[in-house]
């Protein structure tokens, strides 16, 4: 059975904050597909519709149509309730997650664990609890571009997915104070 979902994005899921430098206009776009095989080869599909299974590829997009190089930038895109992020996914690699949409560490996410024996160890936080990524693009040029991604699969009908492009605060860009 397909279900319709539709994205949410809370206000600082991916872009949010201001200019680091007064002429860099920097614009983003999100971007949600379906992840489909067709004879051997990956074919990304719209994800207006998704069912339990499907994966979804998120791509935020990133543009400086401005005059001056825009610093500090950081990228967060949201794993959205519902959906399991896919090991190995994040592109680049080199990504934090959080468990919370506040908190970031460097994965795998860690956490210490107490034992009915009193004792505790140290173990990986399922990738189900995942809930944000952040990258930190830090520069980006005037007419440049970067890109950052992550693959989701959608565990449940109630699942956040997005349909088409979704611009979100269009010219600004979040800036680590």
């Amino acid at each position: 059975m397909k279900t319709a979902l539709i994205f949410c994005l809370t206000a600082a899921s991916l872009l949010n904050g201001h200019l680091a430098h007064a002429q860099a206009s920097v614009a983003s776009s999100l971007t949600a597909q379906r992840v489909e095989l067709e004879t051997g080869k990956t074919v990304m599909k719209p994800a207006t519709v998704s069912k339990p299974g499907d994966v979804i590829a998120y791509t935020g997009t990133y543009r400086n149509s401005g005059t001056s190089v825009a610093s500090k930038l950081v990228a967060i895109i949201p794993v959205p309730a519902g959906t399991t992020l896919v090991a190995g996914s994040a592109e680049p690699p080199k990504a934090q997650a959080s468990t919370d949409g506040t908190r970031f560490s460097d994965m795998p996410l860690m956490r210490t664990v107490k034992l009915s024996n009193g004792t505790s160890r140290t173990e990986a936080v399922p990738l189900v609890e995942y809930r944000a990524l952040r990258w930190e693009i830090g520069t980006l040029g005037p007419a440049a571009t970067s890109e950052v991604g992550l693959r989701v699969r959608v565990d449940a009908p109630e699942a956040a997915v997005a349909g088409q492009t979704i611009s979100v605060n269009t010219g600004k860009a979040a800036a680590k104070p």
